[in-house]
């Protein structure tokens, strides 16, 4: 997993970088590197975001907007993920909630690239969060990791914001992205 769905410009994924990482810290949250299993990319246990660091740049910054996302939707005392409870059968009702849970982490995460100050990259966020929901849609689906070039979209409808409620930082069981 190494290409974004748009492939933006070095100096655009560097500033991209910079600019998101003091506000992931802003929330209490800190984010380092280590060397995950494979297929895991990036995890969060409520108290910081771990990417490993094989992961290209670009892959990087979406993964610590959607890690964020995620976090925000564990740790925020006011919200209750859209998973919790729901069982796994019948498939299609899981994807539903899974779908929901997936769409507000990527809500999330659009209202942190805001408030970076980065307004000119909706469509490409858009696009990446698209690319990831087919991708774990068709894992779960097809009981196994696909290509992820198989899954880029290009093209993905808008990303609308989710306000970020008053988040509590605390230990939550690790999830993962991969």
């Amino acid at each position: 997993m190494n290409a974004g769905p748009r492939g933006l410009a070095a100096n655009e994924v560097l500033n991209l970088w910079s600019r998101l990482i003091p506000r992931v810290v802003d929330y209490g949250f800190g984010v380092e590197y280590a060397r995950l299993e494979r297929p895991r990319v990036g995890i969060f246990d409520g108290l910081k975001l771990t990417l490993d660091p094989d992961v290209d740049l670009e892959m990087q910054c979406f993964l610590l907007l959607h890690l964020f996302g995620h976090s925000v939707q564990w740790v925020a005392p006011s919200y209750r993920p859209e998973i919790v409870g729901v069982p796994d059968e019948p498939l299609d009702d899981y994807l539903a909630a899974l779908e929901a849970y997936e769409r507000n982490a990527a809500r999330f995460g659009l209202t942190l690239l805001h408030e970076a100050g980065i307004t000119h990259l909706d469509a490409w966020f858009a696009d990446f969060a698209e690319t990831d929901w087919r991708y774990v849609e068709r894992f779960y689906r097809e009981g196994a990791i696909p290509p992820w070039e198989s899954c880029v979209v290009r093209g993905a409808g808008p990303v609308e914001p989710l306000a970020i409620p008053r988040l509590e930082p605390r230990p939550v069981e690790t999830r993962f992205a991969f």
